[in-house]
């Protein structure tokens, strides 16, 4: 009986009929006001970020040069690269509430970057883990060194891949980007977005 009850609350208004679908972002806009402001202080922060410097922790663990440097703080104390999944995902909300091009082309790139950096690790991976390669072998290994936050030593090291696929996620649910809906894997076993 608990169940029916919970499965009724969840599926219906109190009115009885089922609850409407969300309205997609992409079908909304902003036009004035405070909201338009905080909107456009966003976009001209996310368009402010250098993306050489987020793209940097996936070049240097793929082994790609690169002369940016890191953004400072967890950017470059261990948890490497994450700050690019979440700047994909405000990429590609910030091109769906507004369209501007200019936030569409700089996720294309990001999105085209990360590529590079996947094919050059040739096995699948993607991410900015530092050591990823040694820290993959342990696990192939089943060296398993686990603690709240580290593995084998190695700082959240799937929280750091989530965000990088959380980003694709975004990138292809928003924009349709082809390239981040393809699969992309963290071990050669592989997954798919």
């Amino acid at each position: 009986m608990k169940s029916v009850l919970l499965l009724s609350l969840c599926l219906f208004t109190p009115l009885g009929f089922a609850a409407p679908s969300a309205i997609p972002l992409n079908d909304v806009r902003i036009t004035a006001g405070p909201f338009l402001h905080a909107q456009q202080t966003d976009l001209h922060y996310i368009m402010s970020m250098d993306p050489e410097r987020l793209l940097a922790p996936y070049r240097k663990d793929a082994g790609i040069a690169t002369t940016a440097k890191n953004y400072p703080n967890w950017e470059d104390t261990g948890l490497d690269g994450h700050i690019g999944g979440h700047y994909l995902s405000a990429l590609a909300l910030m091109y769906a509430a507004t369209g501007d091009k200019a936030v569409l082309a700089r996720l294309n790139y990001m999105v085209a970057e990360l590529e590079k950096c996947q094919q050059a690790h040739g096995n699948g991976y993607l991410g900015g883990v530092p050591n990823s390669r040694k820290l993959l072998q342990q696990i192939e290994q089943g060296k398993i060194e686990a603690d709240l936050f580290t593995l084998n030593q190695a700082w959240v090291p799937w929280y750091n891949v989530h965000k990088v696929f959380s980003g694709l996620r975004d990138a292809h649910l928003y924009t349709n980007n082809p390239t981040a809906k393809k699969c992309w894997c963290i071990l050669p076993i592989g997954c798919c977005i």
